[in-house]
């Protein structure tokens, strides 16, 4: 899924580029990503309607319109947004588009169509499955220390699904997960209650290091909308390759339903001995 250093790149230039503009007409080439909460078609609902502040909630995309509606978008493990003329032919993977007044077309892409694109009443965040209930923005100016440990200390499970949790923190994907544990040098499958007070002050530095770069290494290189800039990661998707700190080879290990890509030498497993001296790295 685009994660939130992609979206907070991404939504401002949709905001930028969409607000004011009147959509003339709704293409849906893939059903099944659409969800529609209030009476009428999708194009009765939206053909007509000015699109407003276009803004990110954790992972998700929200576009204001004129009236009382509201689009939102979850675009999940594929889904991506691009903007282009509409006369130009759609992609392959096109699930849905909105033709502007202005000759273009808002286009929403997603080859697997796990994402969804939600018409609700504007506010009804109860509507759309984990938009209501967001956790602590971890970039944010109450995102301190103590309020982590705090979050931390009521969680039994690993620490990876404590990282992807988006009711707990705003927010961290699979990809930026396996970037803050690597930076903690925390194997993705510790337990949260078996991490001292030092390891989850480490996690917290981590987690607001690695987005902050992160975002502003996808700002300065600018890709295209709908590229999912990926190159710079550390382990991310990089199993057999060297370690960018120690050398050791990167691993992949799945924990309940999401892979993790670690480090065994620096990210040592629950239970084992760690074979490196920290102060000499």
């Amino acid at each position: 899924m685009p994660e939130r250093p992609d979206l907070e790149y991404v939504v401002p230039i949709l905001d930028q580029e969409l607000r004011g503009r009147v959509i003339t007409e709704l293409r849906v080439q893939k059903p099944v990503v659409l969800r529609v909460a209030v009476p009428g078609t999708p194009r009765e609902l939206l053909v007509g309607r000015k699109l407003k502040k276009v803004s990110r909630r954790a992972h998700f995309v929200l576009f204001g319109l004129s009236g009382p509606l509201e689009m939102v978008v979850s675009p999940m493990l594929a889904g991506r947004f691009a903007l282009a003329d509409a006369g130009t032919r759609a992609p392959a993977d096109l699930a849905l588009a909105l033709a502007l007044a202005d000759g273009r077309e808002l286009r929403y892409r997603d080859d697997v169509q796990m994402g969804k694109v939600y018409l609700i009443p504007r506010g009804a965040w109860d509507k759309v499955p984990g938009l209501a209930h967001i956790g602590i923005d971890v970039l944010g100016p109450d995102f301190s220390r103590d309020a982590f440990r705090a979050l931390a200390r009521k969680r039994r499970d690993q620490v990876k699904l404590f990282l992807m949790d988006k009711s707990a923190l705003d927010a961290l994907g699979n990809a930026y997960a396996d970037e803050v544990l690597w930076a903690a040098r925390l194997h993705p499958k510790a337990r949260v209650r078996a991490l001292a007070d030092d390891d989850l002050d480490r996690l917290h530095d981590a987690i607001v290091q690695v987005l902050t770069e992160a975002r502003a290494t996808i700002a300065e290189r600018r890709p295209a909308l709908d590229e999912k800039l990926r190159d710079f990661l550390k382990v991310r998707n990089r199993h057999g390759q060297p370690c960018p700190r120690c050398g050791d080879k990167i691993r992949r290990a799945g924990v309940l339903g999401h892979d993790a890509f670690f480090c065994p030498r620096c990210q040592v497993a629950p239970g084992r001995a760690s074979i490196v001296d920290w102060r000499r790295t």
